[in-house]
């Protein structure tokens, strides 16, 4: 009896401790939750829209058939695996003390987001032209120089991965900004433009997964040859 008490009470105590060290851990994503709940409420009274229409599949609202959309939601998803994977090992690299790989993947992955965000809330093609009066080229530009910027400032470190993978995707996403300003957007055009950016994420994706798995390889055989407490740069 005395046994399960004790165990109890060290259960409980151990529970007690994580709950605390969990609640600073889940503090910030609940709080920028909340926020967007919020501003869901604020949106749905100020535009008078139904609430159920911000969380519901467009699909099910219009009732129309679910394919429609789904190759533009793949390129989401492949984005969103990209990001996700580049901010993940950037972080770890970096708090392993390989900063400059680890600047490289974090760069990549804030780029990725931005591209996200972009393609899931359509901001060059309707929000920015429609509602902000800012042309779809000015995206174009900014994202030339972003890219003359992450090729500039990294390109010792690029030159040292599969670079070939990323200048081919880059090549493809290329290939489907000159067809969206040439063609024009109907038909086997849109598939042309769309198939060249469905090449270009895939592509993407490809290379910043291969990257980050051999860095994490490279991690992990350092610090079991060399013990935690030796921490270096991988280029």
């Amino acid at each position: 009896m005395r046994l399960a008490e004790l165990m109890s009470r060290d259960f409980i105590n151990k529970t007690l401790d994580q709950l605390k060290a969990s609640l600073r851990l889940l503090v910030i994503p609940y709080l920028i939750v909340s926020v967007a709940l919020f501003s869901v409420w604020l949106i749905s009274r100020h535009y008078d829209i139904l609430i159920d229409n911000f969380f519901r599949e467009p699909a099910a609202i219009l009732k129309f058939n679910p394919f429609l959309g789904v190759m533009s939601n793949l390129g989401v998803l492949l984005w969103t695996f990209s990001a996700a994977i580049c901010l993940f090992v950037a972080v770890l690299l970096i708090k392993k003390g390989s900063r400059k790989i680890g600047a490289y993947l974090l760069y990549s992955g804030l780029l990725t987001f931005v591209l996200l965000v972009d393609d899931f809330c359509l901001l060059h093609e309707h929000i920015f032209p429609q509602y902000l009066n800012v042309s779809e080229k000015i995206f174009y530009v900014a994202y030339i120089l972003a890219m003359l910027f992450f090729f500039t400032i990294f390109a010792k470190i690029i030159l040292q991965t599969d670079y070939i993978i990323l200048l081919i995707a880059c090549a493809f996403l290329a290939l489907s900004i000159v067809s969206d300003l040439v063609l024009r957007q109907t038909g086997i055009a849109v598939l042309i433009e769309d198939g060249f950016k469905l090449f270009g994420i895939v592509t993407w994706l490809i290379y910043f997964s291969r990257t980050c798995y051999q860095q994490t390889v490279i991690l992990l055989k350092q610090s079991s040859q060399l013990g935690a407490g030796v921490e270096r740069d991988y280029f």
